[in-house]
């Protein structure tokens, strides 16, 4: 038996044509309309012209990672979100749930089950907005010549300008670690910090963050060392503008 349609609509942010017109087609047959952008800048215009019942991200779309756009979303809207990504990286999942996502569901979960997921989405009650959703944002641009990690746009820009693409749990990790830079920062301090979940000696989590981070910083002047392992103790960040350390 089918349930009351909500009045409203789901606003599926998706870059996937096929993915987003099959999943539309079966919440449209259970009684959910879905509005489809295919861009983060589509998504923002819907927003600003209709507030949807709940917002579906997918993690990747295009060039951007939605756990690290999440923060601007939450500027415009402040209703259930949820990923349904392919991802199946547990660090992100669990980033993505503790910056305030309603749900994290992977695209290979039966159809059934995103459905009964959804319709949770839409009963549950918004939460406060993180900003004044009329207020104009302030915007930062990048030091020429200089790596920049721009807390405010949640990107970080390279020397020559070029912007790394991080995962939310890289941002944060190396947010927490440059606001400590030259300080050892213990790896359960990392995790509770990042992760916010108590450290275990098995965890390997956040040595993972830090190994993709590290490569990702590598692909220019190998970067990457400038996070340093502590035997024993956890990680410093020596910090990316000082001379090149061997």
């Amino acid at each position: 038996m089918m349930l009351d349609a909500p009045a409203g609509h789901i606003l599926l942010v998706e870059d996937d044509e096929v993915f987003a017109e099959e999943l539309g087609q079966y919440l449209a047959a259970h009684g959910i309309r879905t509005e489809h952008a295919r861009t983060t800048d589509e998504a923002m215009e819907s927003l600003l012209a209709e507030q949807p019942l709940g917002v579906i991200l997918d993690q990747f779309v295009g060039d951007t990672d939605t756990l690290v756009w999440f923060t601007r979303l939450r500027t415009r809207y402040s209703g259930g979100v949820m990923f349904l990504s392919a991802n199946q990286e547990i660090t992100d999942r669990i980033v993505g749930l503790e910056m305030g996502a309603a749900d994290f569901v992977s695209k290979t979960t039966m159809p059934r089950e995103i459905l009964a997921r959804i319709r949770s989405l839409i009963r549950r009650p918004a939460d406060p907005p993180a900003v004044d959703q009329g207020a104009p944002q302030p915007s930062r641009s990048p030091k020429p010549g200089h790596w920049y990690l721009d807390s405010n746009q949640l990107e970080l820009f390279r020397p020559d300008g070029a912007v790394v693409h991080l995962t939310g749990a890289e941002f944060e990790t190396l947010r927490y670690l440059d606001n400590a830079r030259g300080r050892t920062v213990s790896r359960d301090e990392l995790v509770k910090a990042v992760l916010r979940r108590n450290y275990s000696p098995l965890d390997r989590s956040i040595d993972n963050v830090i190994s993709r981070l590290r490569k990702k910083l590598d692909t220019f002047e190998h970067a990457g060392r400038r996070i340093k392992a502590v035997r024993g103790g956890g990680y410093i960040f020596v910090g990316f503008n000082q001379p090149d350390a061997a």
